[in-house]
């Protein structure tokens, strides 16, 4: 396996059959923001996570920035944000783009990798909680609801689609959350997203905001709005991928529990921990070698064995224009140095899965 060509860390599942409603939208010149296909995907997804409303947009900064809109439109007495300080920047910046909500950053848990709600003692009535279950480790909502029955809560759910909390799918349990369809989650259709809500009225506002704020009656619009709006030949994509999402689910979990297996109880190597009551989305795996002096001299050894990696999201302080300097982020930055995310795609071998977990356990010995 020495000599073995670059593991990338994701790959999408893409088999011929896949690909089918796609060639038939371009076959049926069916390619614009609107077509069967959309309606289609619509549809599967609302009965697949049993969820009242889907409203599917093109990428998941775009869903996660229709969360936004929609917390300012529904709740005005919200003016701040709990965010955790250790994710994808797109959450700050849906936040940022409107200029209305004060960003609340909280620090890192430093077992599950999600920010720590432990910390928390009260939410003031100024103030929503922005969940973000990174990597796919899901957190527990209905937890977060009982502890604090009177806070509104959206969910960034783009890493954690198809993770469970207490028996229910991920973002279903909130005013509405935020899904991502891109190159590298566990279905694509390349770029894409949705926005997922159970409330009709937010279901309407979102479709209104995405399609320019375009009334009933063509070219007159009621908002400002965005050109949010999925293509039909996107959706016929991510059809296909539905057709095959027990299969890239299964595949998911024989290579997660594979890593597990092999890497748990390791010294000096701490896997993610999940939350009571939650189920994994098994969307990334990544290890934490303890003490790992950055994650640059973990990327440099995977390298040049030929093992594609990526960091843990840094601590909000690195993204110099959000101006969070002087925030306390201590369990983040250790969380970056010292996280190494893997390859993680359905179709990784047993051969590959191997090599990667020798070479792991090798890196381990070098620190």
């Amino acid at each position: 396996m020495e000599d073995i060509l670059k593991i990338p860390v994701y790959k999408p599942f893409l088999p011929q059959k896949v690909l089918h409603y796609a060639h038939k939208a371009l076959d049926d010149l069916h390619i614009a923001n609107n077509g069967p296909y959309l309606f289609n995907v619509t549809e599967e997804l609302q009965k697949i996570c049993n969820v009242n409303h889907v409203v599917l947009v093109n990428n998941g900064t775009s869903a996660t920035h229709l969360l936004i809109k929609i917390l300012k439109k529904f709740y005005p007495g919200i003016r701040k944000i709990i965010v955790p300080n250790n994710s994808y920047v797109a959450v700050y910046n849906s936040i940022l783009y409107d200029r209305y909500f004060e960003i609340i950053p909280v620090d890192a848990d430093i077992d599950t990798w999600n920010m720590d709600l432990a910390s928390i003692s009260s939410i003031p009535d100024d103030t929503a909680i922005f969940v973000v279950h990174n990597l796919g480790n899901i957190i527990n909502v209905p937890a977060i609801h009982r502890r604090f029955p009177q806070a509104i809560i959206i969910e960034d759910n783009c890493e954690g689609f198809m993770g469970k909390y207490e028996k229910q799918y991920s973002g279903t349990d909130c005013v509405a959350s935020s899904v991502s369809f891109f190159i590298n989650k566990l279905i694509t259709c390349s770029e894409g997203g949705a926005v997922f809500t159970n409330n009709e009225h937010v279901a309407k506002y979102s479709h209104l905001i995405k399609s320019q704020g375009q009334s009933s009656k063509k070219f007159v619009h009621e908002e400002i709005g965005n050109n949010f709006r999925m293509t039909n030949l996107q959706a016929a994509l991510l059809l296909g991928q539905l057709q095959y999402l027990s299969e890239i689910i299964e595949q998911k979990k024989i290579v997660f529990d594979y890593y597990r297996k092999n890497l748990e109880n390791k010294d000096g190597i701490v896997l993610q921990k999940e939350e009571d009551g939650t189920e994994n989305a098994n969307w990334m795996f990544a290890v934490r070698f303890i003490d790992n002096e950055n994650y640059e001299r973990a990327s440099k050894f995977f390298d040049s064995c030929g093992i594609e990696t990526r960091p843990m999201f840094y601590s909000i302080r690195e993204h110099k224009h959000l101006n969070f300097i002087n925030t306390d982020d201590n369990v983040a930055k250790r969380l970056s140095d010292e996280i190494v995310v893997l390859p993680s795609y359905p179709e990784l071998t047993r051969s590959e899965l191997d090599y990667i977990i020798e070479k792991v356990l090798l890196y381990r010995e070098k620190i």
